[in-house]
């Protein structure tokens, strides 16, 4: 008989590095784009970790930088230093002329989707993009930054091309989205991953609001999708966040207030996270110690285990099984 207290499982960055078949795949592609494009290659490298290890979730191959890149930003991916945009500054840097046109330039990513859909059989099919803030950082400082400075002056200092491009990212990552609903996905997740850079206003105005409207026009379009929100770095924000934007599932990192834990359980959403993924990585008694501690913190909580953030490329395929076996023979109940 199934136990019915089984707490399903899956892991952002799942299909990766740290999967030598992955590997196989990327040594034989150079360019990570063309990959990300390619619907074939794309749906099997999302299958692998299904394959292996059995997930309850498949998560698409895909990167959230293919917005820029639809925008016609230039876009690129290099070895151990990771994306390289050309800096934009103002929305007329930008071949945005009709959002049907920019989101056809993404298409084959429908194509994957779908591709998915067809052989998940009893497991759910999650898409994503990122928040819209997350994507202007990218956009802005030109790749990855150590200290921000450029995102956090532009929404600062030139607040109307700010709130320009926050709209036009929110609109194009809402059409996005619809789109992936219509190609078989089960769960949306939004990655917001720099949420933790703005405070205040500023988190109102470009985290809270554009993640808000987001929300809003996929529940019109499909009371059946299922919308999962990961405002990483939030903090404190975590419970404002909450209270202002629909979530059917809030993914948490490592700093949150324990009070949401009984927020969302009121409020009915569902937990995912917060596993450490360096513990993870390390493996050993404290990786049980740990997801036995996350295990016993969720488990009066409608819960999804996860990571607080990616599987890391060095991460030993021991320790993801020996996680998952771990999930496995948890009894919530007890």
């Amino acid at each position: 008989m199934e136990n019915v207290n089984k707490t399903p499982i899956w892991f952002m960055r799942q299909a990766g590095r740290y999967l030598p078949e992955y590997r196989r795949i990327r040594a034989q592609n150079k360019t990570f784009l063309n990959l990300c494009l390619n619907p074939d290659l794309s749906a099997k490298i999302s299958l692998q970790p299904i394959e292996r290890f059995d997930l309850d979730f498949i998560i698409l191959f895909s990167d959230i930088l293919v917005i820029p890149f639809a925008l016609g930003q230039n876009v690129s991916f290099k070895k151990n230093h990771g994306p390289i945009l050309s800096p934009i500054s103002s929305i007329k840097e930008l071949k945005y002329k009709n959002l049907q046109a920019n989101i056809n330039k993404i298409s084959n990513i429908f194509e994957t989707l779908s591709i998915l859909n067809s052989k998940k059989k009893d497991k759910k099919l999650i898409g994503f993009c990122g928040g819209p803030f997350t994507v202007l950082n990218y956009m802005i400082e030109g790749g990855t930054s150590i200290d921000h400075r450029k995102i956090k002056n532009f929404v600062s200092q030139e607040k109307k091309k700010a709130f320009e491009l926050i709209k036009i990212l929110t609109e194009i990552s809402i059409e996005y989205l619809k789109r992936q609903v219509d190609s078989g996905a089960d769960y949306l997740q939004i990655f917001e991953s720099w949420a933790g850079l703005l405070e205040k206003e500023e988190y109102e105005n470009f985290i809270i609001k554009p993640n808000q409207e987001i929300s809003l026009e996929l529940k019109k379009y499909s009371d059946k999708i299922k919308i999962i929100h990961f405002p990483r770095g939030s903090k404190d924000k975590y419970s404002l966040f909450i209270e202002n934007v629909f979530c059917d599932v809030i993914s948490l990192d490592l700093n949150f207030p324990e009070e949401i834990i009984g927020q969302v359980k009121k409020k009915e959403i569902a937990i995912q996270g917060n596993l450490d993924p360096i513990v993870l990585l390390e493996g050993g008694r404290k990786l049980e110690e740990k997801v036995l501690e996350v295990l016993d913190k969720f488990k009066k909580n409608n819960h999804i285990f996860n990571l607080s953030h990616g599987i890391l490329p060095d991460t030993k395929i021991i320790n993801v099984e020996k996680l998952i076996q771990i999930v496995r023979n948890y009894d919530s109940t007890k």
